[in-house]
């Protein structure tokens, strides 16, 4: 038994969960969104456009289960308490979801069953820019399952015995944090991919990284179980996993050599494409900054529910141009590993923020070189 809840210690599917804490109150968020309160309103109609001409295409695996409507399929489908355990309410809605919303000690359980879903994305527009990088445009898709699974190419040495204690299909309630953003330039024109992929995010560089689309729709694909998003590529595909990024497992993932010991392979395989709606929410909506749990609160670490899906990556992350810029690796670039290995060390360093900088200004200026090199 020991040996099965250290397996489950070290490979917590959502890693951001791991401090004794519900990761909405991790230091740093509450001088983040005091610096950048969301906004009380959903995209204008002018961005709107925008979100529906670049929407992305989604294939999920074989037998997978499809996303689902937020509100109407998930919270509609369960019980609200407050921090003694006590009901506030077996009929939550978007209405209750916010009145609790500043409240970390307040979790949502959602109640499984066979239910009518109805797949909606909820769309959002943001810009920003950072160092050496114009002003980008951030379109955002969070596509919502009901369920977070373990990557489905964990060894089976480490699968069967946390098939034991828990559900590997239903490793945690709720997965929001699976989001696309397609990033377009002045002009309006895409010229870069950021997705999340686990606790960490990647970037893509179209006619670089992947294929530019022809109908200005990117193709993507859900992992099998996991749901972690990755461009589409056709037949079964394996993508190297970590936990989360640090010097070591990212020299995993660029290189394949020197496995960690909780890495583990997602796996894609296309078998039949989403149709689902689109929907605009206000950033300040419980959807994106509900600090409490969003899902079932249980022992294992990382097994608990998620609060809000802003809440996806450390505060000194935030910064969308950040995030684009700093995690665009490619496998097999030695150089531009050890460029993002400088900054995560100074990143994670306190007193270091010139080599935080210098640091972000060498990938900032690799970064546009590859844009510039890329211009259609």
């Amino acid at each position: 038994m020991l040996y099965v809840v250290t397996l489950a210690a070290l490979w917590s599917a959502p890693g951001l969960c791991l401090a004794a804490g519900n990761f909405s109150q991790h230091p740093g968020f509450a001088a983040y969104f005091a610096a950048h309160p969301p906004a009380s309103r959903p995209a204008n109609r002018r961005d709107q456009a925008l979100l529906r001409r670049y929407r992305p295409r989604l294939w999920i695996g074989p037998g997978q289960d499809a996303p689902i409507g937020f509100y109407p399929d998930y919270i509609a489908h369960g019980t609200l308490y407050n921090a003694r355990g006590n009901v506030i309410s077996t009929h939550a809605d978007r209405a209750l979801l916010n009145r609790y919303k500043h409240d970390p000690a307040v979790t949502f359980v959602h109640r499984p069953g066979r239910y009518a879903t109805h797949p909606m994305v909820f769309a959002r527009v943001d810009r920003a820019r950072l160092g050496c990088t114009p002003t980008f445009t951030f379109l955002t898709y969070n596509f919502v399952f009901r369920d977070s699974g373990l990557p489905t190419g964990l060894a089976w040495w480490k699968a069967w015995p946390l098939s034991l204690i828990a559900n590997l299909d239903d490793w945690h309630q709720l997965d929001h944090y699976t989001a696309a953003s397609v990033v377009l330039n002045a002009a309006e024109r895409p010229v870069a991919l950021l997705l999340q992929q686990h606790n960490d995010q990647h970037s893509y560089v179209f006619g670089t990284d992947i294929e530019r689309p022809t109908d200005d729709r990117v193709r993507l694909i859900a992992a099998l179980r996991s749901n972690e998003l990755y461009p589409w590529r056709r037949g079964r595909t394996s993508h190297r996993t970590v936990q989360y990024m640090t010097p070591d497992n990212l020299r995993y993932l660029v290189t394949g050599r020197n496995k960690p010991f909780y890495a583990a392979d997602d796996i894609t395989q296309a078998a039949r494409e989403i149709r689902y709606k689109l929907a605009f929410l206000p950033l300040d909506d419980a959807f994106y900054v509900f600090q409490g749990r969003l899902g079932e609160t249980r022992r294992l670490p990382g097994r608990s529910g998620p609060p809000g899906a802003d809440y996806h990556t450390l505060p000194m992350f935030m910064n969308r141009a950040l995030q684009l810029v700093a995690f665009h690796w490619r496998p097999g670039d030695a150089g531009q590993m050890q460029a993002l290995i400088a900054f995560l060390r100074a990143s994670r360093d306190q007193g270091r923020a010139a080599t935080q900088t210098a640091a972000f200004h060498k990938l900032c200026t690799a970064f546009m070189r590859t844009l510039h090199g890329n211009r259609h």
